[in-house]
């Protein structure tokens, strides 16, 4: 058999091109580099992130408590902590408020249908931003003050300056309380692999959670008491946290809807026949049948949704919400390091990205490997 020579060889001619697009790949990131090294050069600038144990010397409204006289760096961890409340909270709930859009647009009730089928279309269709500002000044802005304000007595209240729910305060069993709840969740994980069974999986955690507070007592509970001018006690959520979540949830819950609703669709007819033929209702199928193959094809898009809900979080400067975006602007133009600034904003960002990346990668294997089983 003749040999064929080298050149000619697919497999050489393969690896060849990738090593060229590769070396390309980074000679055009570090002429990149230099150029932006050269640039700040020319003007008595340098790419050092010393900045970061300066003094920031402005406020934050919002957050864990900081102080001006604080470091940056403690102002990019506020910024962080922000970004992940309202990000984490906007995806639990778009979550839930997702599944009924979803399952509501497949109901057989006209009203109901075409209620979730408005919703879906109106959020799906307008511009993130124009929402959030509709919220905030138009919505949350115009209700009236704490005193005229909407409230459930010691446990909620509503106005022009957020909401205020009841806060919990730690004590000695706090810390024993979020471990066992770590260590129920992972120990769901392998339960649900070993028997097979997704609700006993479910329930481990939410049993643990309850019996453990009731025995460990972990938080105290800080209700909010209405004064003369203001709301004191509980933990406020501000005007423009609670604008910003609002937004994000109805935004992001109208397109999770459409994939639960085209999930389920893509089940085949025959479940529904087989879960009738055994004399389940409807809310038993979709429980006990449909959802639990539906997970299997919802799951990968829905994480391009939690995606897109954090990194929307960004637009949280329009109203003065101070996430990281937020802080790190005020930062960068304060101590003239936009560019460090820049960095960092792209590299949490990234982090967060891939951290929820890998989980529901991680989530979305197991139910593959049950299926497969």
């Amino acid at each position: 058999m003749e040999k064929i020579p080298f050149y000619r060889d697919t497999r050489y001619i393969s690896i060849l091109l990738q090593v060229i697009f590769l070396v390309l790949v980074v000679g055009a990131l570090v002429w990149l580099g230099l150029n932006m090294l050269h640039s700040l050069e020319k003007q008595n600038l340098s790419f050092s992130f010393s900045f970061l144990t300066g003094s920031a010397g402005f406020q934050i409204s919002e957050g864990p408590l900081f102080d001006p006289a604080e470091s940056y760096l403690k102002a990019f961890w506020v910024g962080i902590v922000n970004t992940l409340r309202v990000g984490l909270t906007g995806i639990v709930l778009a979550t839930f408020l997702g599944f009924m859009i979803g399952i509501s647009r497949l109901s057989s009730n006209w009203l109901v249908n075409r209620l979730a089928f408005f919703y879906v279309e109106f959020f799906r269709n307008t511009p993130l931003l124009v929402q959030i500002f509709f919220f905030y000044i138009a919505v949350v802005l115009q209700l009236p003050a704490a005193k005229q304000g909407y409230n459930i007595d010691g446990w909620f209240y509503l106005s022009n300056a957020g909401m205020t729910i009841p806060g919990l305060i730690p004590n000695g069993n706090s810390w024993t309380y979020v471990l066992l709840l770590i260590a129920s969740v992972v120990g769901s994980v392998f339960l649900t692999r070993a028997i097979k069974n997704n609700l006993i999986g479910f329930l481990l955690p939410l049993v643990v959670a309850i019996a453990g507070w009731t025995i460990l007592k972990p938080f105290g509970i800080d209700h909010p008491v209405l004064g003369n001018f203001r709301v004191t006690g509980g933990s406020t959520l501000s005007a423009e946290f609670t604008a910003l979540l609002v937004a994000l949830v109805l935004y992001t819950s109208a397109f999770t809807g459409e994939i639960v609703r085209g999930a389920i669709q893509a089940i085949d007819k025959g479940q529904w026949e087989a879960a009738r033929s055994l004399g389940l209702n409807y809310g038993q199928t979709l429980q006990l049948v449909i959802v639990p193959q539906a997970l299997r094809i919802l799951i990968p898009p829905m994480g391009n949704q939690y995606l897109n809900l954090i990194k929307n979080s960004s637009l949280a400067v329009a109203i003065a919400y101070p996430d990281v975006f937020n802080v790190a602007s005020t930062a960068g133009n304060q101590s003239g390091n936009n560019l460090q600034a820049m960095t960092i904003i792209l590299l949490v960002y990234l982090t967060i990205s891939l951290i929820i990346s890998f989980l529901i990668n991680l989530y979305n294997r197991s139910f593959n490997i049950q299926g497969a089983r």
